[in-house]
């Protein structure tokens, strides 16, 4: 049976983010088909993930991440035999074994003004030298895949395309579990939901874009989600990290999703919200199209304007609501299986292992 080592720094991550959830989902599928060993930081909490061996590696406590892959992980892969499995964007360089790398999208190739100067640094270094040292690369999209293949001029051969699926704690049903954290972040009545973080999903665009919304009783209130604190002002109310579990039930009650983003590898928080029976008002970015087919109150752009008016076209009909609803959830009933997915990366071992 193949031996893989898989950069499990993700999962210990709180709250979990888009990659730590495809980690944990893929898991109980490659256990199954392959020896999976667990590197984990030893600065931080284990995720106790049941009965998979887990190495928790040390590198001193002030220095930054890049150093655990490229010094600690790196030091213990020298006796290993088997694949690495690099779950976020890079391999240690140092390694000479067999490899995989994930690349969940090229920001920093193509929006460095989404990073920092010295994150996007390190993204470009470690990416550009990963998809050449890895045997195989694995993309999250079919746009991701182009993107990777013309960006780093690999050819089809290696790189290879694994969708995720969509978290099961997505649902409509989890709108039984929202009246405890309405009255918690104080939401009355309906609500648009955005979210805060990366440059690029565009809160600025969504606040902007909820401001132009017609004002009177009916007027739902903008709920943001994320570390980015939004504008203090009446009807906008900051949700900060939420839980996996908050999250799914805060989707699930939502009029709409509020989705300007400009670049995405893959577009997660638009199928969970499809899953969840909500409207996505976006424009067709990147993946966004595959990920959503038509389930999407789509927009010529990502601007204000165009933002504001689909937002207004699913807020002001109800059944156009409906209608998306339904869409959605048919869409993400259709959507390529947790299975499906860890076929593809076992795949991907196999052939790295050769």
């Amino acid at each position: 049976m193949t031996r893989v080592a898989l950069d499990a720094r993700r999962l210990q991550d709180q709250p979990l983010g888009g990659v730590g959830r495809r980690l944990r989902n893929l898991l109980p599928h490659l256990t199954s088909e392959v020896e999976v060993v667990l590197l984990t930081d030893a600065r931080r909490p284990s995720p106790a993930p049941g009965d998979v061996e887990e190495v928790r590696l040390s590198v001193p406590g002030r220095l930054p991440e890049p150093f655990w892959l490229q010094a600690g992980a790196a030091k213990w892969l020298r006796g290993f035999k088997g694949v690495f499995d690099g779950t976020y964007n890079a391999v240690p360089l140092a390694y000479r074994g067999h490899s995989v790398v994930t690349l969940h999208d090229l920001s920093w190739e193509h929006h460095p003004e989404d990073l920092h100067p010295l994150r996007r640094a390190s993204f470009l270094i470690q990416a550009r030298l990963s998809a050449r040292r890895a045997d195989v690369v694995i993309a999250v999209s079919e746009y991701a895949r182009r993107s990777i293949m013309a960006t780093y001029r690999l050819p089809a051969e290696r790189v290879v395309m694994a969708p995720p699926s969509v978290d099961p704690i997505f649902s409509p049903d989890r709108v039984d579990e929202l009246p405890a954290l309405r009255e918690r972040l104080g939401i009355a009545g309906s609500y648009v939901l955005a979210l805060g973080g990366a440059k690029r999903r565009g809160l600025e665009v969504a606040v902007e874009a909820w401001r132009r919304l017609p004002s009177g009783p009916d007027r739902p209130v903008l709920v943001v989600v994320g570390r980015e604190a939004p504008p203090s002002e009446a009807g906008i109310i900051g949700a900060g990290p939420l839980d996996d579990r908050e999250w799914a039930a805060l989707l699930a009650g939502a009029a709409t999703f509020c989705y300007p983003t400009r670049y995405e590898g893959y577009g997660m928080p638009a199928l969970e919200a499809a899953a969840s029976g909500v409207p996505v008002v976006c424009a067709r970015i990147g993946p966004l199209p595959e990920v959503l087919g038509d389930a999407a109150e789509w927009c010529p752009t990502p601007s204000v304007n165009d933002i504001a008016e689909g937002l207004e076209r699913v807020i002001g009909d109800p059944g156009r609501r409906q209608s998306l609803r339904r869409a959605g959830l048919a869409v993400a009933a259709a959507a390529p299986t947790w299975a499906d997915c860890a076929d593809v990366v076992v795949g991907a071992y196999r052939l790295a292992d050769r």
